[in-house]
């Protein structure tokens, strides 16, 4: 079973390193073919974000070194590996060549619309990225990439501690600062297409890891991404079913700009799920509310459910959310799916502990 995880697991990263290369590959053939801009154009900036990441590989020597001897829970160990590969990721994806000067114009404006408070931040953000948007993309980069690296090769200690609190510090600024509050005050917001907001979740398993950083405390964990996830779907569940978002009669399509338009079957589902939206959101609005049944009793089905869901979000209706243009992240179905992944690796070790200490002892005999 583990060496199934792994492999799994390696080949989720060769995937998300095949499709960056062709995200790369296809934005600057065609950022290249505009007359106006040239190869010179996007040099400094990549010759500042080398050296910038250039002392990555020095400390994680450095701490790997110093935190092989420490020991760590599976559960622990998998979503602390995960955070740090799916931070990473958005560092790379943060550094795509249209974010320096289109960034604000396609992801942040857009939002201004959006009405109170979301429209108060975002001109806030906007006005603070154009101020000089190649060096605010460059700490954005920088900062991710950082905590991604220290992710991967510390376990404990202040170095970690650190790490956590920049990590929810960043969250919680992109959350309100980048994603508008994630949506949740945004009238025909959808858990589909990435209510409440990915970096919520990365936040949440932010604080999972706090929790269990001095102590195997797995309850604190447990408790965490349960009650955090009944409170993302009872939101959703609102939006959803809310007849004024209009998903009755129209549910989301979203047209993904995929290398190849590999995608193209995500777009076809889309459409004809969108051609019986009343049906299809009857079955969505029942599926969240059937999960929250599940996680109220506490039904090992409820993470399952969750998982499947969240997958199908991610493929159906994110496009696995980094070939979307101008995508910072993976949107919120594959660090949900993540979560639950840890969710079922932490129920399962408190079962095993709990089997450790009803069993008797070898050896003794009752007298």
């Amino acid at each position: 079973m583990r060496s199934l995880l792994k492999l799994t697991a390696y080949a989720l990263i060769a995937l998300m390193a095949i499709l960056l290369g062709l995200i790369f590959y296809f934005e600057f053939r065609f950022y290249l073919g505009i007359p106006v801009i040239r190869a010179s154009d996007f040099v400094p900036f990549y010759e500042e974000f080398l050296l910038s990441a250039l002392p990555a590989p020095f400390i994680a020597i450095l701490f790997r070194k110093s935190q092989a001897g420490i020991k760590e829970q599976r559960s622990r160990s998998f979503l602390r590996i995960a955070l740090g590969v799916m931070w990473i990721l958005d560092a790379i994806l943060q550094v795509q060549p249209e974010m320096n000067n289109l960034f604000a114009q396609y992801d942040l404006i857009p939002m201004l619309s959006m009405g109170f408070p979301v429209t108060q931040v975002i001109l806030l953000s906007v006005n603070v990225w154009s101020s000089n948007p190649p060096l605010m993309d460059l700490a954005a980069a920088v900062i991710q990439l950082y905590i991604g690296v220290i992710y991967l090769v510390t376990k404990r200690g202040l170095a970690f501690n650190i790490n956590e609190a920049a990590a929810i510090v960043w969250c919680s600024v992109i959350w309100v600062f980048g994603e508008g509050f994630g949506g949740v005050f945004t009238t025909g917001s959808s858990i589909l297409t990435g209510l409440p907001g990915s970096v919520l979740f990365y936040l949440i398993g932010a604080l999972v890891l706090f929790f269990t950083s001095n102590e195997n405390n797995k309850t604190r964990a447990e408790k965490t991404i349960r009650y955090a996830t009944v409170l993302t779907l009872l939101i959703s569940l609102g939006f959803q079913a809310y007849p004024a978002n209009g998903f009755w009669s129209s549910l989301p399509v979203n047209v993904f700009p995929s290398p190849f338009g590999f995608l193209g079957f995500a777009v076809t589902a889309q459409t004809r799920i969108a051609a019986s939206s009343g049906i299809f959101n009857a079955i969505f609005v029942a599926i969240i509310a059937v999960a929250i049944l599940l996680w109220l009793i506490k039904s090992m089905f409820a993470p399952v459910l969750t998982f499947c869901f969240a997958v199908f979000t991610w493929i159906i209706y994110q496009g696995l959310g980094i070939v979307a243009q101008f995508s910072t992240d993976s949107n919120t179905g594959l660090i949900l799916a993540i979560l639950m992944v840890a969710y079922m690796l932490n129920i399962k070790e408190m079962r095993a502990v709990r089997r450790t200490a009803v069993s008797p002892r070898p050896g003794i005999q009752g007298s």
